[in-house]
């Protein structure tokens, strides 16, 4: 079983009730990767299958905002098409925006941002809001589409990978017990 790897879960929207997963990308600590998109929005459970047989091979995935995203997204709609979501939900996660959020004071926590602020390269400009028509032109068969959604998750999934390779120690030390993010976070309440 291997460590560790990164995801990043695409959908059409921000709400399961009106969205679908249509692709998700999954990078490797050495920077390999793999992305998985829907060749039509049938394809949605095919794609979260392949998602949760993939995070089995793992023993921690890392994400951005996941705790408030993808895993909620990837379980919401895993049910709508019956599919358990349980492993997804079970293995150990590292949700980078949490570490950022209660542990740095920044201005902004969203991705780019934080990889601007660590010296991360991103070379896409696209944002989280310029997907939903991409996904959309891309399941028609537009090439140029899903080439530029490819390009969006490999650039997001190496500054995620760039900002855990900042704070490996961090991570290593809130896995380990050493900090309890729950008494940083209390201060703020």
């Amino acid at each position: 079983m291997d460590k560790l790897c990164f995801i990043d879960v695409e959908s059409t929207g921000l709400d399961a009730e009106s969205s679908f997963i249509v692709g998700y990308g999954l990078m490797r600590i050495d920077g390999s990767w793999i992305h998985s998109f829907a060749k039509t929005i049938d394809d949605e459970s095919k794609i979260i299958a392949n998602l949760i047989d993939n995070v089995r091979k793992y023993e921690r995935i890392i994400t951005w905002y996941g705790v408030g995203f993808d895993i909620p997204m990837v379980t919401a709609r895993a049910v709508k098409n019956g599919i358990d979501p349980s492993p997804i939900l079970t293995i150990n996660h590292i949700d980078l925006f949490i570490i950022f959020k209660t542990l740095f004071r920044l201005n902004k926590y969203d991705l780019d941002s934080v990889c601007k602020f660590l010296g991360i390269p991103k070379r896409v400009e696209l944002k989280g809001s310029d997907m939903p028509p991409l996904y959309f032109r891309a399941l028609s068969g537009d090439s140029e589409a899903l080439k530029l959604i490819e390009e969006h998750c490999y650039d997001d999934l190496q500054g995620l990978r760039g900002i855990y390779l900042k704070v490996e120690s961090i991570v290593d030390k809130i896995a380990g017990g050493y900090i309890d993010l729950s008494k940083w976070q209390a201060s703020f309440k």
